[in-house]
């Protein structure tokens, strides 16, 4: 269900008691067209840089992307819980070591305004480049596109 607040409320005074619900924050999502356009753009800088494709998305995350800093025991092994982060140091506290790691949103998980800035980005980097990529027009076309359900 998507709505005010009040709708949401009306909607739940009319729900089972003994059950549990989670309200959340709607918000508009990239849309497939977005999606295809980005990856296209990323695996054509790529390909002009010979590198592989995760690691131009990596960079472009780094460069463009959301993030947030977290302290995580030095024991436990981070890749088998986060896809996208950097190590920025380590520290201590209470007697046991930390790593500070970089943690990166991933694509999938962005909203429409911050997929749009890792759209533009990439575009900078593909024109950078001298890879022939849609005109900013196109571009904001796109933005609107609603996805499909």
């Amino acid at each position: 269900m998507v709505g005010t607040i009040f709708e949401c409320i009306a909607w739940l005074t009319d729900q089972d008691p003994e059950k549990r619900y989670e309200v959340k924050e709607s918000r508009k999502r990239r849309s497939q067209t977005q999606n295809a356009y980005y990856w296209a753009m990323c695996n054509r800088l790529a390909r002009k840089l010979r590198m592989p494709t995760h690691e131009v998305h990596l960079n472009m995350l780094r460069d463009y992307g959301v993030h947030e800093v977290f302290s995580i025991r030095e024991d436990v092994p981070i890749s088998g819980y986060i896809k996208y982060y950097d190590v920025i140091g380590t520290g201590w506290a209470n007697g046991r070591k930390f790593k500070h790691v970089r943690v990166y949103k991933g694509s999938s998980q962005m909203d429409s305004a911050e997929f749009s800035r890792l759209i533009d980005g990439m575009r900078e980097e593909c024109e950078l480049q001298g890879i022939d990529v849609a005109t900013p027009q196109e571009i904001a076309a796109m933005k609107f596109v609603e996805p499909t359900r």
